[in-house]
């Protein structure tokens, strides 16, 4: 890049911070930028804020992951003129695109590199609400409550087809060819339905741990997150929530330890467990799990802020692009807080507010 073109940069970076609208260049070509009012640099990021439930105040931020700053206001609603809807549920990149699942609003939507909105869904009646989405091949497959994985069109979001699985479809990914989501059940599911993507005409059921909200995958190593089993007789959890490895093999799943939230990466699983006595005060312990060892061992995070070891971990993001990662609170009543760590889980000294409640997933774009 021409030396003018990464002083423009630095300066449009600067402007957006300030709340001025954009600024281009002439010699770079940005298609991903077309429709959008205020023009984003090359490298960005975004953070989706789901807000809380019934207020309507999902909200979408532009980070800029070299300064670790946001623009100030929500880029969808400065980009599109209205505001994301209720309960954004998911986010993720595929082919230059951003894709949003509003849960509670029944929307789907496809946005450009700019957060300029391209194409939506919005008839999730008969499938019920939207939850969690991945893509490959062209297509995007979506869970819905009503017991559906659906699959639309990547582009246009034409649906085409759906095929039921057990009760509540909760996250989903996709490996080698097969869909895997979990079912909590609404709290007493357990079941992994899986998928074969090209036949995409029946789901196989297999049990797993009980209530299970997340799957990921990582260098072909299943991991699987629950909510727990909680009993509204005793106001306790009968199962505290907790995360297990899933064999697609053998289809068995093995406890690993107790958790609230995890993020795979290089084949093993990082995880974090909040608990409280109170609802109020919390305590939170970092651990790691490999495979190879079977067993989990503490997770140390160098220079680890002070408030962290207190603070309910409400989302885990790693950048492709430079293998650092994001950690983001949450008190369920104000806005959010984002820690930047290095690659070698080195906290940076980087942390700053995201005008929104409830960050719950972060993507990266270049």
């Amino acid at each position: 890049m021409k030396i003018r073109s990464l002083l423009l940069f630095a300066l449009c970076g600067m402007m957006v911070m300030a709340g001025f609208t954009s600024c281009s260049t002439d010699d770079e070509d940005m298609p991903w930028n077309e429709g959008a009012k205020i023009e984003l640099p090359k490298y960005r990021a975004f953070v989706l804020a789901e807000g809380s439930y019934g207020k309507n105040n999902s909200h979408l931020f532009y980070v800029d992951p070299m300064q670790d700053t946001t623009y100030v206001n929500d880029i969808y609603t400065a980009q599109n003129g209205v505001g994301l809807g209720d309960t954004a549920n998911d986010m993720l990149t595929y082919d230059g695109d951003i894709y949003v699942v509003v849960n509670v609003s029944k929307v789907l939507l496809r946005l450009n590199g700019a957060g300029v909105e391209k194409a939506r869904y919005e008839k999730f009646d008969e499938l019920g609400e939207p939850r969690y989405a991945v893509a490959t091949d062209g297509k995007l497959y979506v869970t819905c409550y009503g017991g559906y994985v659906a699959r639309f069109d990547a582009k246009t979001l034409a649906f085409e087809a759906s095929v039921p699985v057990d009760a509540n479809p909760e996250e989903i990914i996709v490996y080698d060819g097969k869909l895997y989501c979990v079912n909590s059940g609404w709290g007493y599911g357990n079941t992994i339905s899986v998928i074969d993507v090209k036949k995409f005409d029946k789901a196989e059921s297999i049990v797993t741990l009980t209530n299970p909200l997340g799957i990921q995958e990582s260098e072909g190593h299943f991991y699987i997150l629950t909510g727990g089993v909680y009993n509204y007789s005793t106001y306790a959890y009968d199962e505290m929530p907790c995360c297990g490895e899933f064999n697609p093999v053998t289809k068995g799943t093995s406890k690993i330890g107790d958790a609230t939230k995890m993020m795979a990466y290089g084949g093993n699983l990082y995880y974090v467990n909040a608990t409280s006595p109170d609802w109020v005060n919390y305590t939170t312990t970092f651990s790691q799990y490999d495979p190879a060892a079977g067993r989990p061992t503490t997770w140390t995070l160098k220079n680890m802020p002070s408030e962290l070891p207190s603070s309910i971990i409400y989302m885990m993001a790693r950048n492709p692009y430079d293998g650092s990662f994001y950690i983001a609170t949450t008190d369920y009543v104000h806005d959010g807080t984002l820690y930047h760590f290095d690659a070698d889980f080195s906290y940076m000294f980087k942390s700053f507010t995201i005008a929104g409640i409830n960050p719950n997933s972060m993507v990266f774009l270049k």
